[in-house]
């Protein structure tokens, strides 16, 4: 075992060798960025680290940057890609949860209930990032450099519920439109409230279920309330950095792909575990699994609880899979247009097995 540390260890400093040359011809460049909101799993594991320590370490302190969460700006989530385009930051992390209003192809990688795993949203991403790598340039002026989700978001219900079938005639709470066309096309009905409002209408039952990330669902003490945990993921809270377009031209070339590299190589793939740790730890801890690490996703550590978790049969997938292709897309391709759903057709379609049909 020894060994094998001591040659994964040797194999690593050569790997470094090329990169410790290549960082010492990097212009001395400094950068502005603003993140995810302060204390959160994705800003304090993965977005303040990379900027903090990877990027000034693998460059040899050429470059440098100024990292700010949007809460410490008092910034909103559909403010950020604005804010890109303008220029007010040189690089910006988001959700574009928040901004699918911005751009209908935001919302074609993570329609609800469209990749009930974290491998197919990967896939779907990966098919998908030509795509949204020129209509970001096209449309909002920003360079888009890299994505990766928050976590699953999963049904928390204060009624037993067993099955797809349990959810008819449920008052459900929801975040976006495709989540709530969804929701009404399993019979239930969809309720629009904000997040800190859910605890007390579980309580109160103004409402039965209501969808949330595992993992931020446990952080708000939903486990104080909720009896089951429904295994039906409608979204993943998809993660963007981009670059202004106007700033990111005027950079070195080498400082450029040096960015790209840092970005596709160590930033996206600690995006990604985190997120695998944060969907799973949320869902373990939430149901009492022997597998539970509070601290996993710490600094917003996990409360072990004992709610009964549903996971969907091999029928109930499948079922779930045509109700997402006629009851969730219709909108979808009406906002995209029937280019956008060639594209989409000839990228995430082959992905998932849905073909789309453009809107008339």
């Amino acid at each position: 075992m020894h060994t094998s540390h001591k040659f994964v260890a040797a194999a690593a400093i050569v790997g470094l060798l090329p990169l410790a040359g290549f960082a010492q011809d990097l212009p001395k460049t400094e950068l502005s960025v603003i993140g995810s909101p302060v204390n959160s799993p994705n800003w304090t594991n993965v977005l303040q680290p990379f900027w903090n320590e990877t990027i000034p370490a693998d460059s040899n302190g050429q470059v440098t940057a100024d990292a700010v969460s949007m809460t410490d700006l008092g910034v909103k989530g559909p403010e950020l890609m604005r804010l890109a385009a303008s220029g007010v930051a040189d690089i910006i992390a988001g959700s574009t949860t928040l901004i699918s209003g911005e751009l209908a192809e935001n919302d074609s990688i993570d329609l609800a209930g469209l990749a009930q795993d974290i491998d197919t949203l990967q896939q779907v991403i990966e098919v998908y990032r030509p795509v949204l790598e020129e209509r970001y340039r096209e449309r909002l002026d920003v360079v888009p450099l890299g994505f990766w989700p928050t976590g699953a978001q999963v049904l928390w219900c204060a009624t037993p519920v067993t099955s797809l079938d349990d959810l008819t005639g449920k008052k459900v709470r929801v975040f976006s439109t495709t989540t709530s066309s969804l929701t009404a096309a399993l019979g239930a009905t969809p309720v629009t409230m904000a997040f800190n409002e859910v605890v007390p209408a579980l309580q109160r039952g103004v409402i039965d279920c209501a969808f949330t990330g595992s993992n931020s669902g446990n952080n708000a003490k939903w486990t104080d309330v909720a009896t089951h945990l429904v295994d039906l993921t409608v979204g993943w809270g998809v993660n963007f950095i981009v670059a202004n377009s106007a700033t990111w031209d005027g950079l070195d070339p080498a400082v450029q792909e040096f960015l790209r590299s840092e970005i596709r190589e160590k930033l996206e793939p600690a995006g990604w575990e985190m997120a695998r740790v944060a969907t799973q730890q949320g869902i373990w801890c939430s149901v009492g699994d022997d597998r539970c690490e509070p601290e996993a996703t710490a600094p917003r550590n996990l409360t072990k609880s004992d709610l009964t978790l549903v996971e969907l049969t091999a029928a109930e997938n499948e079922r779930l899979r045509a109700i997402v292709a006629e009851n969730v897309m219709p909108e979808f391709t009406q906002a995209c247009g029937a280019d956008c759903v060639q594209r989409w057709n000839e990228t995430v379609g082959e992905v998932v097995d849905i073909e789309l049909e453009p809107a008339r």
